[in-house]
């Protein structure tokens, strides 16, 4: 910071301190002890009143009554299947639906009849697939195989048996899979079918089809992967046939069934909502998982969370609804609902991909396209889902409710404005449609539709926050009175606004120290006449003094006396000078938590806000005093401004030559919207000079 006390290593100067004696403002109530005092004896009255109609009508819903009715009342039964859930904003039985018996909150169960898909068979890995028979002619893939026997040959040539009555077993390896996983289907005759007119033959009853056959040997294997759904298999030894026998086998096997669980998940058409609207989500499963143990799970697919379930049916459904913008992805699953349900069987418990739902939300964002020689500024607003599949379209809006620009139906939109020095304009960005306004009703109607032409509203479906648009300020802060004339016509401020250009702010002192004199009302008067900021600064104190919750409350109060002083304005940003290390002030190093933290609190419980001039190169003491207040002290960050004197140039100072604007960020948050990018080092005008955002909040007199 500028001064003519002495100077820090590289330039930096310093004030001598003065004597101030402060103290500390009291702490703010706790939250906890202002609930506890709410919930009181005369709610508590308030309550029963309530209850027994008592109370007057216009008295019944006020917080007070709400509150101790309802401790008083306990916790009774919704009239809806609704839930609450930390995952979504609430979860309701989708409409026309009726409630799943014995089921989560929400879901509702259908009991549609399925029909298993057809699965792919193949010679299983590993194994070879059985050799043709030129004599028996089969087209399904199976491996032969017999169990060790005498060969009977005659000549070395196989012999030909006059075929016995056979029999033929089947087995599973496994009775319950996933959808998409593979069973070993194995068929055993007796005896061999080698050296007869027969062929074992494996065919899926299910849907009449012919999955392996072997032509050769006692034993045929095959794999089967299955999708959704129940097939039953058989074993056949018959003559060689593409068809299900009928009659026509010479032996035939048992039956066995193997399931194949699976189950899918879809969002409804349309899938995109406003906030507050539902969506819903329908789960289904390759059978009634009632009867085979297994529920319906609909699960949260970020964080695996349950949602809701169902436990029967074939289909769960639930409707979501978020009461603001976001995206939820729900997948499904199949759970055993106990282990008693699958003795023996392995456990399978089948998912689903996971399905989106996206309740609207817009965004509004602004950058500078003049840079510091106009102020024209482009709005964009960003949505959260593709509106050209919706009925909507984006809309940048002043806050009179005036369109900018035309509207969007896509992600994105912009529109540019021009915006002053001191603009306190704000925008916002809203998704709707235009519809046309309702026509009036009764005998005037026709006479009020020919004189008045057609008229549209907008269906506002969701808004961003109103914003006031970002742009670059350029301005000086100096130790010397920027001027002595009201009306800004001599000293510094003409030098600077002649050499290095017009200052949108100016930085100053607001208490006078040895060296330098405090801001004075002539300099506001000029200020408020060359429409330029002011960003106070409070430098009257022990430079090496910045560590404790003490010192930092003490200079707090005592910068309120100067503000109020001089009729600053709460919500203005008083900056506290924290300069670095060095001989002028060696204990700067010890800036620590507390400091900052004592600082913050005395003004920002003031109505001011709190900013802090320092290094925020990453690992200096002040960056690091900085991350650690933000780690340990989450409300400051977002509240709270910083400006930053580092890097520090040496370049030229002229408004026209400012660099890009690029502060050190200490890796931590907080906004760093003011840069000190260059010392003044003796030039003349013997000012530093600084780069801004319009974020920051100057005082404007």
């Amino acid at each position: 910071m500028l001064a003519v006390g002495g100077e820090h290593p590289g330039g930096r100067a310093y004030l001598q301190p003065t004597n101030r004696a402060s103290k500390r403002g009291r702490k703010p109530q706790s939250v906890a002890a202002v609930l506890l005092a709410f919930i009181s004896v005369a709610s508590q009255m308030v309550a029963l009143a309530a209850i027994t109609g008592a109370v007057p009508l216009s008295l019944r819903n006020t917080p007070a009554a709400v509150m101790a009715s309802a401790l008083l009342r306990g916790i009774t039964p919704s009239p809806a299947p609704v839930a609450e859930n930390k995952l979504i904003g609430r979860i309701e039985v989708p409409s026309g639906s009726a409630p799943c018996p014995n089921s989560g909150a929400g879901a509702a169960c259908t009991h549609a009849a399925t029909t298993p898909e057809a699965g792919i068979s193949a010679v299983p890995t590993g194994l070879a697939a059985c050799p043709a028979d030129g004599d028996k002619p089969v087209l399904a893939p199976g491996a032969c195989s017999t169990e060790p026997a005498p060969a009977i040959t005659a000549g070395g040539a196989p012999v030909r048996l006059q075929p016995t009555i056979p029999t033929v077993t089947l087995r599973a390896d496994s009775s319950v899979l996933a959808s998409g996983t593979t069973t070993l289907l194995v068929a055993k005759s007796t005896p061999s079918v080698t050296g007869t007119p027969w062929a074992i033959e494996i065919f899926d009853v299910t849907d009449r089809s012919l999955v392996g056959a072997c032509t050769q040997e006692a034993i045929c294997s095959v794999s089967y992967t299955g999708k959704a759904g129940r097939h039953s298999f058989a074993a056949y030894v018959m003559t060689p046939d593409q068809k299900l026998p009928s009659g026509r086998a010479a032996a035939s096997s048992n039956r066995v069934d193997v399931r194949w669980l699976g189950v899918s998940i879809a969002v409804s058409d349309p899938s995109i909502v406003a906030p507050g609207k539902p969506i819903t989500f329908t789960a289904s499963a390759s059978e009634n998982v009632a009867k085979i143990g297994y529920r319906i799970e609909l699960r949260d697919a970020t964080s695996g969370q349950r949602v809701t379930f169902c436990s029967e049916g074939t289909t769960c459904s639930t409707a979501l609804v978020e009461p603001s913008a976001g995206t939820r992805t729900i997948a499904a699953a199949l759970v055993a609902q106990s282990p008693a349900s699958h003795a023996g069987t392995v456990s399978v418990s089948p998912t689903s991909a996971g399905v989106s739902g996206t309740w609207v939300g817009v965004e509004l964002a602004s950058s500078s396209l003049g840079g510091l020689s106009g102020g024209i500024v482009s709005l964009t607003a960003t949505a959260n889902a593709d509106l050209s599949k919706t009925p909507w379209s984006i809309y940048i809006q002043n806050e009179a409710g005036q369109d900018i620009g035309e509207p969007c139906n896509a992600s994105t939109c912009s529109a540019t404005i021009t915006v002053g020095t001191n603009d306190t304009s704000r925008y916002r960005a809203v998704i709707a449609r235009s519809v046309a306004a309702s026509a009036a009703d009764g005998p005037l109607a026709p006479v009020l539709h020919a004189v008045q032409p057609p008229t549209t509203r907008l269906d506002l479906q969701a808004a961003s926050a109103l914003m006031r648009p970002t742009r670059l300020l350029w301005g000086v802060d100096s130790c010397k009175a920027f001027t002595d004339d009201p009306a800004g016509g001599d000293g510094l401020l003409p030098q600077v606004s002649g050499s290095l250009g017009a200052p949108d702010f100016w930085g100053r002192y607001l208490p006078d120290t040895t060296y330098c004199p405090g801001l004075s009302s002539t300099e506001v008067s000029a200020a408020h006449s060359r429409h330029m900021g002011i960003l106070p600064i409070f430098n009257n104190y022990d430079c090496s003094n910045v560590s404790g919750n003490a010192a930092g409350a003490a200079y707090g109060l005592a910068a309120l006396d100067y503000a109020q002083t001089d009729l600053i304005p709460k919500g203005t940003a008083i900056a506290i000078d924290i300069e670095p290390p060095g001989d002028a002030c060696p204990g700067a190093a010890n800036v620590d938590e507390a400091f900052i933290v004592g600082w913050y609190d005395v003004i920002a419980e003031a109505g001011y806000v709190p900013a802090y001039y320092g290094n925020t190169s990453p690992g200096s003491a002040f960056a690091t005093a900085w991350c650690t207040t933000v780690a340990d002290h989450p409300a400051v960050a977002p509240k709270a401004f910083l400006w930053s004197f580092e890097p520090s140039l040496e370049i030229d100072h002229t408004r026209r030559s400012a660099p890009l604007y690029g502060p050190y960020y200490s890796g931590c948050g907080g906004k760093y919207v003011v840069w000190q990018y260059s010392l003044s080092a003796g030039s003349a005008p013997d000012v530093d000079v600084d780069l801004a955002t319009t974020e920051f909040p100057f005082w404007w007199p």
